[in-house]
């Protein structure tokens, strides 16, 4: 069985839901309230240069994060992730112990080599580097594989499996898994981040607990599964099943007051979660803001005819998702 480590992306993918539009008292006490919990990892926003605002869950520099952190971090290591269209190599500084352990570098196909700069010089000023590539199975294995040699050549902490689009499987999953686990240095964690638009985020993850490796692996969750469009893994589901399948590792009640506190009073305004709409775009193998978009200029869309929307949209299209384009393309379908 695998030794599994959770990663909670709460106020980083969380912050899809309220534009990261968490108070700077709240972030602290989420980021208190989770080590307490003895999360592993937490994830504490998005590093952006261009964004220097007070009450937001997104940081202009790494030192800024430092005011935000617990005096007593416990055993919890604390990350921020970087856009690589929003923070650059150069915008990195030495690691200093004071601010956070460690940065994830997130990144499309077509952006692999500004994501390898920049994780680089992540590990080359001392943090904790792991690298997402983002739409995971939009890699052929051929693909995959060759970028994994090309990550493993920088030697990160972790690489991630990414299903963005929430409609990988289980054997999807495994043969990424076996591509990293041939490749990567034994020591390098693999990370397992879904989205919840079959509704499986959570039978994937119970399987993951069933690795016969002797990697570790980090699961991705967020508080009651907040996140863009279907959401993500929920953290208290998953800490839970841990609990029970490995022995009392979380503390359940400082997970759940976390959410009384910080999530319930978003829910009350902001929608996220499964829904029909969201299954469609995974079935048709789509970006799920075709479904976003689409329910803002037509709240009325029956699901039938929701699909025969989504089988308009050219194969090349399916993974690329503006508004603008989405419009157009519902004014020719009717």
């Amino acid at each position: 069985m695998a030794e599994i480590k959770l990663l909670d992306c709460t106020l980083r993918d969380g912050g899809y839901i309220n534009n990261w539009n968490f108070k700077d008292e709240d972030i602290k006490s989420i980021l208190k309230l989770l080590s307490s919990a003895n999360i592993d990892f937490i994830e504490c926003g998005y590093l952006n240069k261009d964004i220097n605002i007070n009450n937001k869950s997104i940081f202009n520099t790494i030192e800024k994060i430092e005011n935000f952190l617990p005096t007593d971090k416990k055993n919890s290591k604390f990350l921020a992730m970087i856009d690589v269209t929003q923070f650059s190599a150069n915008d990195i500084t030495n690691f200093s112990g004071k601010s956070i352990d460690g940065i994830r570098v997130v990144f499309y196909k077509h952006q692999i080599k500004e994501a390898l700069e920049i994780a680089k010089k992540s590990i080359d000023s001392g943090y904790s580097t792991f690298l997402q590539p983002m739409v995971t199975i939009d890699y052929t294995l051929y693909e995959y594989e060759e970028l994994i040699r090309k990550i493993a050549k920088i030697n990160p902490v972790g690489i991630s499996i990414v299903d963005s689009f929430g409609y990988m499987t289980k054997d999807d999953n495994k043969k990424y898994f076996q591509i990293i686990d041939s490749i990567a240095n034994k020591e390098c964690i693999i990370g397992f981040h879904s989205h919840n638009n079959t509704g499986m985020s959570f039978a994937c993850a119970q399987d993951l607990f069933e690795y016969k490796t002797d990697r570790i692996l980090m699961v991705d969750s967020s508080l009651e599964g907040i996140g863009r469009c279907a959401g993500n893994l929920y953290t208290e589901a998953i800490a839970q099943y841990f609990n029970s399948v490995k022995g009392i590792k979380y503390d359940m009640i400082k997970i759940l007051e976390c959410i009384d506190l910080y999530i319930e009073p978003i829910k009350k305004t902001q929608k996220w979660g499964y829904n029909p709409y969201y299954f469609v775009t995974a079935l048709y193998h789509c970006h799920p803001n075709f479904a976003t978009y689409l329910l803002e200029i037509n709240p009325d869309i029956n699901i039938i005819d929701f699909i025969q929307f989504i089988k308009t949209i050219p194969i090349e299209m399916k993974t690329k998702c503006k508004k603008p384009y989405v419009a157009e393309l519902y004014k020719n379908f009717i």
